[in-house]
């Protein structure tokens, strides 16, 4: 398999989607700026449907990795302070706004992919915040850690889908996205008498499968 053009592809369709939408990038369009023959996507990926598949796990992957951000890697590290986890999750997302503009327009559209690609990182961050107060034993959904997620999740999703707007909205400089996140925070872990937690987070995410091409059991076509 001819990696060097597969990766073009990736990183082609990763653009387009998520300046277009699936319904607006063409796969001869992704193939034309990939430099890719029009058969690229089919023989690498099966169709545009498991590139676009591809290039949303490959995204939500990409931001749930949180062992440079937040320093989990692996059940032999300390854990650290929720507050200093949620701000590498921040800039992790400020290094990749392509993928977050990908991953949000897909939940916008009503795409059920992004929301297959994001629910194994959800899931275990509510796991390792459930273990971390203390809630081992308690049931899914439970009285306390459900509300202190959702409370911890609502000002990180304004500060990264919505920042352009409350930037200018209420003339916000652009240093003050750090500060207000971790400001709104730590109101939330005092709120829940959490002021002190740490947590142990290690992404459930596996790597990227490579899709196995249609045309494996052929001879190799150039691109």
């Amino acid at each position: 398999m001819n990696l060097d053009t597969r990766a073009r592809l990736l990183e082609t369709a990763t653009t387009l989607f998520a300046e277009h939408g699936y319904r607006g990038a063409s796969v001869r369009r992704i193939c034309d700026l990939a430099r890719a023959n029009p058969g690229a996507v089919s023989y690498h990926f099966g169709g545009k449907r498991q590139l676009y598949r591809t290039v949303l796990r490959r995204a939500a992957a990409a931001l749930a990795d949180l062992d440079a951000a937040a320093g989990a890697a692996g059940s032999d590290t300390p854990p650290i302070l929720l507050t200093d986890a949620v701000a590498g999750i921040l800039r992790k997302v400020e290094a990749r706004p392509r993928e977050v503009r990908l991953l949000l327009r897909d939940l916008a559209d009503g795409g059920d992919v992004a929301v297959e690609a994001l629910e194994p990182a959800l899931r275990e961050a509510f796991e390792s915040l459930r273990l971390a107060i203390g809630e081992d034993a308690a049931p899914r959904g439970s009285a306390t850690g459900l509300p202190l997620l959702l409370d911890l999740a609502a000002p990180l999703f304004l500060v990264t889908a919505a920042w352009p707007l409350l930037q200018r909205a209420l003339d916000l400089e652009p240093g003050q996205r750090r500060s207000l996140l971790d400001a709104a925070c730590r109101r939330t872990l005092a709120a829940h008498g959490q002021e002190a937690l740490r947590w142990r987070f290690q992404s459930v995410l596996s790597p990227i499968e490579k899709t196995t091409p249609r045309s494996a059991s052929r001879s190799t076509t150039k691109s």
